[in-house]
């Protein structure tokens, strides 16, 4: 029974990781952005709402493309709500047998200036388990006065990248005492693609005066009132943050959540949930 239930977790362990090895000889990694801009600022760019706890999203070939100091990238970008003045941010990148997305962190102001980089050095790498993947971690605290926007992507030079993490049988084995198994632990390639977690807690609402709420609230109520089709339209962060979630949720083969939030953003407003789900589901 001993041996049924070892050779079962190394199976467990290995469909968890797959045979993430190095490229073989002559074959290139794709690691070229050839896709065109969306922008020529950061100012330019679709921002998706930190909201909730937390957002699973993908950087693909749906993202967008932005012209960064190293050059193009796929990138993610997010901005707080306005009802948060602090939050901390947890942001994870997942190591699959596909490989990983290197991330690099800019946080900008209010301006939409760079004040703060987060280099991928300064990540850290989160083992897996035998249920779980190995991850890029770091935490940050953004702020709505000093670092409202945080624009997530992965430099070409990254992209180039590899790393070796050791087999989760081998960490079971190490914690229990028992004899090293034989194992190769896994190389992960960095990939201009990958699958990545957002893990929110606000610190400190924002809060308003009265007479600031209904200064805010009257002219949108005189805005529906003569324009009631205007005030439908979806905002283009929040199509941006469903069209996100949808495709983070076909990832992960989560029909039931792609269809809710499918149904949810076309109940909003959307204009574009709906094509997105269909492309999607025809790959």
């Amino acid at each position: 029974m001993k041996i049924i239930k070892t050779t079962l977790v190394a199976f467990l362990a290995a469909s968890l990781i797959g045979c993430a090895v190095s490229p073989t000889a002559g074959t290139t990694k794709d690691v070229v952005v050839t896709a065109p801009v969306c922008c020529n600022a950061y100012s330019e760019f679709s921002w998706v709402p930190m909201q909730g706890n937390q957002i699973d999203f993908a950087i693909d070939d749906y993202s967008q493309v932005g012209e960064f100091p190293e050059g193009k990238s796929y990138f993610a970008a997010f901005a707080l709500p306005a009802n948060v003045q602090r939050m901390q941010v947890d942001l994870k990148s997942w190591m699959r047998s596909t490989g990983v997305l290197a991330p690099k962190v800019i946080l900008l102001n209010s301006n939409f200036e760079p004040v703060e980089t987060i280099e991928l050095n300064d990540f850290d790498v989160k083992m897996g388990g035998i249920f779980s993947l190995a991850s890029y971690q770091y935490r940050v605290e953004m702020d709505q006065t000093t670092t409202p926007y945080m624009v997530v992507y992965s430099p070409q030079e990254y992209r180039k990248g590899e790393i070796q993490i050791p087999h989760p049988e081998r960490l079971r084995a190490e914690d229990l005492g028992l004899a090293r198994p034989m194992v190769i632990d896994p190389v992960i390639q960095h990939q201009k693609f990958g699958s990545l977690e957002l893990g929110l807690k606000p610190l400190n609402l924002r809060s308003y005066r009265a007479n600031e709420v209904a200064a805010a609230a009257a002219p949108l109520v005189q805005k529906a009132t003569v324009n009631n089709a205007a005030s439908a339209k979806m905002l283009p962060e929040t199509e941006a943050f469903y069209n996100t979630q949808i495709k983070a949720a076909v990832g992960k083969n989560d029909m039931h959540k792609a269809l809710q939030l499918l149904d949810e953003a076309k109940r909003a407003g959307s204009s574009s949930a709906e094509s997105t789900f269909v492309e999607l589901i025809k790959k």
